[in-house]
């Protein structure tokens, strides 16, 4: 059996063990002719969830708050309750692993289908007034939206204020699975962050409500501020205030913008970001390169990159959290010298945005 889908599909596995993901790869190369392709987290766009781990449950809304609407294919000893056509017995055999991608491409499809059903037409102007179906509708507004104040990611803009303002040390503690503590250290005096966390486990505290982490917050006298940064400005260990925030505000986000956010409201870059510096997001240069020096509305951009609107949304976040994206364009200044050249096809481009803002009613909305 073959992937009937000419689009890769990018898979992420949770709560399976290696081999479990070996063969995973294995029959996606073989069998699967390369159509599908098991990546991490931060470059996939569906999943593959075992649920019969232990921490399925934790799992499962893991995802859903990670890829909202995005359907799973899920694994289990235990047999489907409602027929899903993406979920697969174990042990799982390579057929049925390859008629669940099958099944998840058809599914891609009707949800495409059903996002053009609400966008304008770009020939005629005129928006269309079919309605999603069942699966595509699952992400509804409310959950296109997140606040900062309820994760990890208010805690800590918090600390980081209190740290600048006082000029002295942070520590936040943050209760790990194995019963330890895991630090997150905030030196304003280096503008550097320690965290003793690496990606997976910080990614998975930045995904729980704040009210579900036991955490500590530690606020450094002067002298201690002093020794703890004159130690790790020896060692050059830390990355910059910056590229964290980046990092946790693109974890915490999942595709979704900070409340308050308006999607019809245009809004643009105050400069153009170092991206060689920043956690890397798929197509970043090319959304950096709409947004810098032009407003347009974050589902217009999806439109014209054709790609999906919660990459658009993610990039935002991460972007608004350390203080280089907004809605008025008059009130920044290009930062012109790093920025790429422009490209022969701007011109074009422009006109088809302008094109399609015209054609692009205020109250669409454009899913992931």
């Amino acid at each position: 059996m073959t992937i009937i889908n000419n689009k890769q599909l990018r898979l992420t596995a949770y709560g399976f063990d290696e081999r479990s993901e070996e063969g995973f790869r294995m029959a996606f190369k073989g069998p699967g002719q390369g159509k599908a392709l098991l990546v991490d987290e931060n470059s996939a766009e569906f999943g593959i969830i075992n649920m019969d781990a232990a921490n399925s449950r934790r799992l499962l809304d893991q995802y859903e708050r990670r890829y909202p609407g995005k359907p799973a294919i899920k694994l289990s000893v235990r047999p489907s309750e409602n027929n899903d056509v993406l979920y697969v017995k174990k042990p799982a055999s390579v057929d049925d692993m390859l008629a669940a991608l099958n099944n998840l491409s058809k599914e891609i499809g009707e949800h495409a289908k059903a996002v053009e059903n609400v966008l304008p037409d770009s020939d005629s102007g005129k928006l269309e007034s079919k309605s999603l179906p069942k699966r595509a509708s699952l992400r509804k507004k409310t959950s296109l939206y997140y606040n900062p104040k309820d994760y990890l990611q208010g805690e800590i803009h918090s600390a980081m204020e209190y740290a600048k303002t006082r000029g002295l040390a942070v520590e936040i503690w943050l209760m790990g699975d194995e019963a330890s503590w895991k630090k997150i250290i905030i030196l304003p005096g280096l503008k550097k962050i320690l965290t003793s966390m690496n990606n997976k486990q910080l990614h998975a505290f930045c995904s729980l409500p704040k009210s579900h982490i036991n955490s500590r917050v530690y606020r450094r006298n002067k002298k201690e501020t002093s020794i703890i940064q004159d130690r790790i400005e020896r060692e050059g260990r830390g990355m910059s205030f910056e590229s964290f925030l980046w990092k946790i505000a693109l974890y915490t986000s999942q595709g979704r913008l900070p409340h308050g956010t308006k999607l019809e409201n245009a809004v643009c870059l105050k400069h153009w970001p170092n991206l060689t510096r920043l956690y890397p997001v798929v197509d970043s240069m090319r959304i950096a390169t709409l947004m810098v020096g032009q407003s347009h509305s974050l589902p217009l951009i999806a439109k014209v990159l054709k790609i999906p609107a919660g990459r658009v949304f993610a990039f935002y976040s991460a972007a608004y959290a350390i203080g280089i994206a907004g809605g008025n364009q008059s009130t920044f200044e290009v930062d012109s010298h790093c920025m790429p050249q422009r490209h022969r096809d701007h011109s074009l481009l422009g006109s088809i945005l302008k094109r399609l803002k015209k054609n692009t009613d205020s109250d669409t909305e454009v899913f992931a």
